[in-house]
């Protein structure tokens, strides 16, 4: 799989789609169409964005497996050949990941999103042979899904061994411990990867060859996610950052204060933020909750602030 290729669709604004729920907590699929259908008319279209299914930010933990089917299905049948999907195929159990890869290529997935097993920590000899059944189970792409938060460091070197022994393994959602490991990562990496900046550094991971960035902000104002992408590749740095200081800094701000102040969670800030400029958000599964609303109150007025476009 030709590394340049892969770079000129797996860039931009890495956008977790929502995972909606109807009032009694059953999925509901036509909303996350919805979603996907505005996402991409908005401009998270093949080489503007990545749309992320059933991912952490789409509530992976707290679906089934038929449900992340389902999901991640529903996600590629709304774009169609006008966005590029990854499927979300993570799981403790090699054999569930490959079949959720091997359904993502079904489906029409350009690619899936795979992380090291988790809860069980593995060494890089199980890592490696996680990627290479998956990897010989499909002929799309492997976006690797780097998680040393949950206890599975790669080295440079098993991300370049991974890149030679397996052709589809071509891009990496990536973070690191360190500012220092983060660096490293972009200077050994980049050649061979698709690079998704997937840390706090994003300035810095554009100036050392990140192809692209997750944001859950594209799920609630995706025109702004890819000016700023569109800057990035116009090469005006210092546009980026003023732009990134007036907008995602704050967004970020505001996810801490979800984060630390209400409850843990990625989409619990999203949903009420996505319902305030047109898209669907719906309610939250626990053990994530839902705002109250003076909660909802103050996010509004922080959207405002920024510049959102909120709708009534």
């Amino acid at each position: 799989m030709d590394i340049g290729t892969v770079k000129s669709r797996v860039r931009g604004p890495l956008a977790p789609v929502l995972t909606v729920y109807k009032e009694d907590l059953s999925l509901d699929l036509d909303a996350i169409q919805e979603n996907v259908d505005q996402q991409i008319r908005r401009g998270l279209g093949t080489g503007q964005g990545v749309l992320l299914a059933a991912g952490a930010g789409g509530d992976f933990p707290l679906l089934t497996h038929d449900e992340r089917k389902a999901v991640i299905q529903a996600v590629a049948a709304a774009a169609g050949d006008r966005a590029v999907v990854l499927g979300t195929v993570q799981s403790p159990a090699t054999r569930e990941a490959v079949e959720l890869a091997e359904w993502s290529q079904q489906v029409g997935c350009y690619g899936v999103q795979l992380s090291p097993t988790w809860y069980y920590d593995p060494d890089e000899s199980q890592v490696y042979e996680l990627f290479k059944t998956v990897s010989q189970s499909i002929d799309i792409c492997i976006m690797i899904y780097h998680t040393p938060w949950l206890g599975s460091r790669l080295s440079p070197a098993m991300f370049l061994r991974l890149a030679t022994d397996f052709p589809n393994c071509r891009a990496i959602k990536w973070a690191a411990d360190t500012a220092g490991e983060a660096i490293r990562g972009y200077i050994e990496l980049a050649d061979h990867y698709a690079m998704i900046n997937n840390g706090a550094g994003l300035l810095e991971g554009i100036l050392l060859g990140a192809n692209g960035f997750v944001t859950h902000l594209a799920n609630v104002w995706p025109e702004h996610e890819v000016a700023l992408w569109d800057m990035v590749a116009r090469g005006d740095i210092m546009a980026v950052r003023d732009e990134w200081l007036r907008v995602n800094w704050p967004w970020s701000q505001l996810r801490s204060w979800a984060y630390n102040e209400i409850a843990r969670g990625e989409s619990l800030l999203v949903k009420p933020a996505a319902d305030m400029t047109g898209f669907h958000g719906g309610p939250s599964r626990p053990p994530f909750v839902n705002f109250t609303a003076a909660q909802k109150a103050h996010v509004r007025a922080v959207l405002q602030e920024m510049g959102a476009p909120l709708v009534d």
